[in-house]
């Protein structure tokens, strides 16, 4: 149904998923910057859509919604919320053939700024597994979001500036609807900033938000930065502060000391290990095939009875079928 080669491919059609370079079309997972490209034709949800223009300028995309599925030569195509960023999809692909269901990133815990995962079965799952081992198991949500209102609070009472820190697309907007629920009112920088009205326009309200601009700044609210703002004189200059950093890699402990931080905390858009076996048991494939993790976490779902292989160039001539 597919083969693999520097990217997913579609057999029989000129539709990749995800392609790491520009190809004549493309299912597109989602609007982080590792995942789109400029492609002749593109097609993501409408948030993607919109993601792409604002980083890519004028590119040909159509438009698909959730769960209404589309034609493209023999398949038929389903994109499902996967629960990573607004937008994010998994690509579920359906022919006489049977099913390949393409997981993109994805979490199964539900946030606050990303469409719920919907789980659908098929025959072949080609799933993300960054954190495929069982040393990766993150606190419950409502443990990591009461931690970081804690840190808000106490750094403003100690007269000092919070600065969040999280990726540009996803991982700050997160951040911003947690601390906005919680009523604080919110600085933002300007590379932000420009995502805002996305996901205004898909009825996700951030309260009060004020664009950062350090002649204006009092320290009073929460700043959230991308990372590297860390380096940027204005930000360096702001006085007293106290740096916080989101990542599911905040469970190492000497993650604060790599991110130059006082804080990190593991607040992921991915699925942690157990997440990622649940996935697979609601899913029910016939076989997985494993990518973006450790490189024998597919050993681990073969010792669980799962036909399990890491998605891998093939030898000359070899499908996958």
């Amino acid at each position: 149904m597919f083969c693999y080669d520097k990217g997913i491919k579609l057999l029989h059609q000129a539709l990749w998923l995800d392609a790491r370079t520009s190809v004549e079309a493309c299912c597109v997972s989602h609007g982080h910057s590792d995942h789109i490209r400029r492609h002749r034709l593109s097609l993501a949800t409408p948030a993607t859509a919109a993601f792409m223009r604002h980083r890519l300028g004028h590119v040909k995309i159509r438009q698909v919604d959730f769960q209404t599925p589309v034609h493209y030569g023999p398949y038929r195509i389903t994109f499902l919320p996967a629960g990573h960023i607004l937008g994010s999809a998994q690509i579920l692909v359906e022919n006489e053939q049977g099913s390949l269901l393409y997981s993109g990133d994805f979490k199964l815990e539900t946030g606050r700024t990303a469409e719920p995962l919907v789980i659908r079965s098929c025959n072949i799952l080609i799933m993300e597994s960054t954190y495929g081992h069982p040393k990766f198991k993150f606190p419950p949500r409502e443990e990591l979001e009461a931690r970081l209102c804690e840190f808000v609070h106490s750094t403003l009472r100690r007269g000092q500036v919070p600065l969040i820190y999280g990726y540009a697309l996803g991982k700050a907007q997160e951040a911003m609807k947690i601390l906005a629920d919680h009523g604080f009112p919110l600085a933002v920088h300007a590379s932000l900033m420009r995502y805002v009205s996305v996901y205004q326009e898909h009825g996700i309200d951030f309260g009060e938000v004020m664009l950062f601009k350090k002649s204006r700044f009092d320290g009073r609210r929460p700043l959230i930065l991308p990372p590297q703002a860390r380096f940027q004189k204005q930000i360096r200059n702001l006085g007293a502060t106290r740096s916080l950093f989101l990542s599911g890699w905040g469970l190492d402990p000497g993650a604060k000391y790599r991110y130059g931080v006082d804080e990190v905390l593991p607040l992921s858009d991915h699925a942690d290990f157990d997440d990622l076996m649940e996935y697979i048991d609601r899913v029910k494939p016939k076989t997985v095939y494993t990518t973006h993790g450790p490189a024998d976490f597919y050993l681990l779902l073969r010792q669980k009875g799962y036909d399990a292989h890491p998605l891998a160039p093939p030898r000359q001539g070899e499908l996958f079928k």
